[in-house]
C-alpha cells in the first residue's frame, strides 16, 4: 500500500462505526477491541461507561492492523505525551492536517494564541477541503459522530501524526503519466523555462532557503532563524498564512500556485 492507501484504510476503518451508540450499546464493539491492546496501555481494561473518544480511535488502529504508528491509549493527553515523545505531535493550531492524522481539543481554549492547555477530547480527521476539516469522533454526545471545524479554529490542542510513510510499501502513484520530452510542447527561441521544485515541511536546500527570503520579504516570518533552508514549523506557518492572506489554496505546500504568488507572478 502507498502513504495515501493507508491513511484512507484508517478512515474506512473509523467510518464503518460511524452511528454507534452507547444508548444502544453498540459502542460496545469498539471498547471490546480496544481491550484486545496487547499490552494494554497502562494495564488499564476499559469498562463500557468510561469516556471513549481516545479508545475509538485506538481501536480504529488496532482494527486497522496500525496500532504501531496510531498509538494507544485511553486518555488524550497521554495519547499527545506518546505523539510528541516520538516527535509526530503537531503543537501549531494554524497548521493543516491530512486524513488519518488525530486532532485534540481542549474545551477550555480562550483562542488567544497556541492552545497549550489540557485535551479534553481526541478525534480522526477523515478529509481537508479549502479551510474546512472535516472529523469523525467517538462519545460525541455518547455516539460515533462527524464534527466540520475549520483550520486555526478556537478548541484546537494540536495534531497527533502517525508515521504512515514508515509503513508504505509502495511509493505513491502519479495522477497522470509525465510527458516525454516529445510531447511536451517547444518553447520559443531564447525562452528560459523555469521548473520550481514543490516543497514540503521536511525539506532543506537552497530552495527553501528561496522560499523563506520571499516569504520574508512579503512580511511573513519564518521564525527566529530566519531563511535557514529548514521547511519547519515556523516555514510551514508563515506559508499557511501566505496561502490564506492571498486566498490561494491553503495546504502549507509550495506548489506553482503559491511559488507564483511569492514571484509576483
Amino acid at each position: 500500500m502507498t502513504e495515501n492507501e493507508l491513511r484512507e484504510t484508517v478512515c474506512r476503518t473509523a467510518r464503518a462505526w460511524l452511528g454507534r451508540r452507547e444508548d444502544d450499546g453498540s459502542h460496545r464493539e469498539i471498547i471490546d477491541v480496544y481491550n484486545r491492546i496487547s499490552p494494554l496501555p497502562r494495564g488499564y481494561r476499559m469498562t463500557y461507561q468510561d469516556p471513549w473518544c481516545a479508545a475509538f480511535v485506538s481501536a480504529v488502529g488496532e482494527k486497522a492492523g496500525l496500532g504501531k504508528i496510531l498509538f494507544p491509549e485511553c486518555a488524550c493527553d497521554p495519547m499527545i505525551a506518546r505523539y510528541q515523545e516520538a516527535g509526530r505531535f503537531e503543537e501549531q493550531d494554524f497548521a493543516v492536517p491530512r486524513p488519518g492524522d488525530l486532532i485534540f481539543y481542549d474545551w477550555e481554549d480562550s483562542g488567544a494564541g497556541d492552545c497549550r492547555g489540557s485535551s479534553d477530547h481526541v478525534g480522526l480527521v477523515l478529509s481537508v477541503k479549502g479551510n474546512l476539516v472535516k472529523v469523525i469522533e467517538g462519545n460525541k454526545s455518547d455516539a460515533v459522530g462527524l464534527r466540520d471545524i475549520n483550520i486555526d479554529a478556537r478548541f484546537i490542542r494540536g495534531y497527533g501524526q502517525p508515521d504512515y510513510l514508515s509503513l508504505a510499501e509502495e511509493p505513491e502513484r502519479p495522477a497522470a503519466e509525465e510527458r516525454t520530452e516529445e510531447q511536451r510542447p517547444e518553447t520559443e527561441p531564447g525562452h528560459c523555462e523555469l521548473t520550481l521544485p514543490t516543497l514540503r515541511r521536511g525539506d532543506t536546500g537552497e530552495s527553501v532557503r528561496a522560499a523563506q527570503l520571499l516569504l520574508i520579504g512579503r512580511g511573513f516570518r519564518c521564525g527566529p532563524w530566519g531563511a535557514d533552508g529548514d521547511f519547519g514549523p515556523a516555514t510551514y506557518g508563515a506559508l499557511y498564512r501566505f496561502q490564506r492572506a492571498r486566498r490561494l489554496a491553503v495546504d502549507g505546500v509550495l506548489g506553482p500556485e503559491s511559488w507564483s504568488g511569492l514571484l509576483g507572478a
